[in-house]
């Protein structure tokens, strides 16, 4: 599925610093839309009992009255614990994320809240702007694959298994988000690994 034949593709190439800022406008509307949205399936009385037992197992550590080993088990169990109960948020995010970052600019030219108030906007070196560009392309950059992989571990994965996966997985998240600046910010034409996977660019309105 594709749209209309975007714009010329000599088009001049977004700048670093809109790119950026727009990224962070759509993360703090997606965040903050997941959080308002899941807030009635959140039970708000025992993550403040996690956070308070991660308070004190700090201060324990701290004060030498546990071992290292005592620390991370029990900072896993806390941290897993955290991770379930905010389950829902996570789904949620997660479907929004697919709204936000793919049928949103699918629909509006390539733009996203974000990238319509920096006038920047996606568009496909290969004419046409398709959907399957938008999901590979929202899986990289923001993060949608790495939090789908959260969730199925969550639901299916012993506790270990899902520190070890989605350690790995998020490291290489991290890569791929710092090597893409770098590729942007002084690559010549402006191209992120995933600009370069689904043959797409971000450019100027």
């Amino acid at each position: 599925m594709s749209k209309k034949k975007n714009d010329d593709p000599k088009s001049e190439k977004a700048l670093f610093l809109q790119r950026f800022v727009a990224f962070l406008i759509d993360v703090f509307i997606v965040s903050t839309l997941a959080s308002m949205l899941a807030s009635p399936f959140v039970n708000t009385k025992k993550i403040e009992d996690l956070e308070e037992k991660s308070y004190k197992l700090v201060s324990d550590f701290s004060e030498k009255k546990i071992t290292l080993n005592e620390y991370t088990a029990e900072y896993m169990n806390i941290t897993y614990s955290l991770v379930k109960n905010n389950g829902m948020a996570s789904i949620i995010g997660l479907l929004l994320g697919i709204v936000f970052y793919v049928v949103i600019p699918f629909y509006l030219d390539g733009q996203t809240i974000g990238k319509k108030i920096l006038k920047i906007k996606i568009v496909s070196s290969e004419g046409s702007l398709s959907m399957n560009q938008l999901i590979f392309r929202a899986m990289i950059v923001n993060s949608m694959l790495l939090d789908f992989i959260t969730i199925l571990l969550i639901m299916i994965a012993p506790k270990t298994t899902y520190f070890y996966c989605v350690g790995i997985f998020s490291l290489i998240q991290y890569i791929i988000m710092i090597v893409s600046a770098f590729m942007v910010m002084y690559g010549k034409e402006g191209l992120s690994i995933h600009d370069r996977l689904v043959h797409t660019k971000v450019v100027k309105v």
